[in-house]
């Protein structure tokens, strides 16, 4: 597990969570825990970028590195569900206005997704970047939209 991982699972456990599993895969770990309250979902989720700009800190005599660092917190900070931003934003929208979270959070992660589509598309095309750019946004708008929904109803919920 990267140390990104490791800070969800230190956020679940200093949190006074559970976790009753780690399935690590393609697409990262995930952790099988006790259902959280949103507020200290919201944490655990922030815990993840907050590790990664932790090494940022420490390799910055390494810029390679610490470049890769905050590329990857970056990327978990967009507000698009199965990254750590979607799921820290679906938490603070059902604290603050649990009404309408659902509508706002689809909403702000298609308008998201739409605007890295079109980046996506300038970079491949008018910047002449190569195939990647175009690549990476399909395959996180697919990811998107074939994700897991949140169980909060179930005895396990999915960090």
């Amino acid at each position: 597990m990267c140390i990104r991982d490791r800070c969800h699972g230190a956020a679940i456990l200093l949190l006074g969570g559970r976790i009753w599993g780690v399935r690590i895969s393609a697409g990262g770990a995930v952790m099988e825990t006790e259902p959280l309250s949103s507020g200290k979902e919201l944490v655990c989720a922030l815990a993840g970028p907050a590790g990664s700009l932790l090494l940022v800190l420490m390799f910055r005599v390494f810029p390679r590195v610490a470049v890769c660092a905050l590329v990857q917190a970056a990327f978990n900070l967009l507000p698009v569900f199965p990254l750590d931003g979607g799921r820290a934003l679906r938490c603070a929208l059902a604290r603050f206005c649990p009404k309408r979270a659902n509508r706002i959070a689809v909403w702000t992660e298609w308008g998201t997704l739409g605007i890295l589509g079109a980046l996506a598309l300038t970079a491949t095309f008018y910047r002449k970047l190569g195939m990647l750019p175009l690549t990476a946004a399909a395959l996180l708008t697919a990811k998107a939209f074939l994700r897991k929904r949140p169980c909060k109803l179930t005895r396990f919920g999915v960090q």
